[in-house]
C-alpha cells in the first residue's frame, strides 16, 4: 500500500464486526436450513484471520448480540475501516445512524444474499460498498474493498465528465 499505514508495525488494522444472532447461525438445524449454511463463528473467525494474514494487516473479529454495545464499540474505533455484518440489526435505523456517522470506510458484508428473500438492508446507505451472496468470501472481499478505499487513488475516478476538468 502506497499510504502511510497504522496499527504496530506500521500496518494497517481493520474491525470486523458480526451483529445480532451470528454466535449461533450454524449451530442448530433451524439456522443450517434458514441460512442454508453449516459455518458457524469459528468458521468466520478462521476466514477472516486467514485473510488479514494473506492481506498483510491486523484485524478484530467481534460479535455482538447487545445493539448499544455495539455502537459504542464502533463510535469509539481506532481501527484504519470496518467491515460489518449488521445480521439481525439489518434493519435497525440506530446502526445505520452510528455507521452514518463514522469517519472511515465501513463495509457491509454478508455470507448470503439478502436481498433475494426481499430484505433491504437500512445499514447499506451508511456504508461504503456492500458485498453479499459469496459465503465466507464475502468478508475476505469486503476487507479488500475497505483497504483499497482507504488509498489516495480510490478518491481518483476514470472519468471526468466533459467541462469538468
Amino acid at each position: 500500500m502506497d499510504s502511510p499505514a497504522s496499527g504496530s508495525g506500521g500496518r494497517r488494522k481493520l474491525l470486523v464486526v458480526q451483529g445480532l444472532g451470528l454466535d449461533i447461525r450454524g449451530t442448530t438445524e433451524e439456522t443450517r436450513i434458514r441460512y442454508k449454511s453449516i459455518a458457524t463463528i469459528k468458521d468466520y473467525d478462521a476466514r477472516i484471520r486467514s485473510a488479514a494474514e494473506e492481506l498483510g494487516i491486523e484485524v478484530e473479529h467481534l460479535q455482538f448480540n447487545d445493539l448499544e454495545e455495539c455502537k459504542t464499540r464502533l463510535q469509539h474505533a481506532n481501527e484504519d475501516a470496518i467491515v460489518i455484518n449488521p445480521a439481525g440489526w439489518t434493519t435497525s435505523d440506530e446502526l445505520a445512524a452510528c455507521i452514518a456517522s463514522l469517519h472511515m470506510p465501513v463495509i457491509e458484508a454478508h455470507y448470503g444474499n439478502f436481498s433475494k428473500n426481499g430484505t433491504v438492508s437500512k445499514v447499506t446507505p451508511a456504508c461504503r460498498g456492500l458485498i453479499c451472496g459469496c459465503k465466507l468470501e464475502s468478508y475476505v472481499l469486503a476487507m479488500r474493498a475497505a483497504l483499497e478505499a482507504l488509498e489516495p487513488s480510490d478518491k481518483v475516478y476514470d472519468y471526468t465528465p466533459p467541462g469538468c476538468a
